[in-house]
């Protein structure tokens, strides 16, 4: 595997098939034609936590930390995705991980509500 940083994709070469991708260079702006069996696009993977970093806490990387159970620092708030430190920064992951965290909150919630009176479904 390779990673490039720093780099546009230029052009996907193909018809029905991946036959090429011509990739720019942004420091030295080399263009150049790649043959790859695949290949995977990460957009960034710098956090968009900006509007909660006076609340929840973030990590040194501005990545919100979570509990194991994905609550952050303050009850009842939960966090899950690219956003989450020590997430795997893939579809797959978020997917398995989001599934998890709207348990977390359904748990939480029935529990909030139990409190209350609350039997159940």
């Amino acid at each position: 595997m390779e990673v490039r940083t720093n780099t546009t994709v230029q052009e996907f070469k193909g018809k029905g098939k991946l036959n090429g991708v011509v990739v720019k260079n942004l420091k030295t702006n080399e263009v150049e034609e790649l043959n790859p069996a695949t290949t995977f696009i990460f957009i960034g993977l710098d956090p968009n936590t900006a509007f909660v970093k006076d609340s929840i806490d973030l990590d040194q990387w501005e990545f919100i930390q979570t509990s194991p159970q994905f609550e952050t620092n303050i009850p009842g708030v939960y966090a899950a995705g690219d956003v989450r430190a020590g997430s795997t920064k893939d579809v797959i992951g978020a997917v398995g991980k989001g599934t998890t965290a709207a348990m977390m909150i359904r748990h939480y919630l029935e529990s909030a509500l139990r409190n209350r009176g609350y039997r159940g479904d």
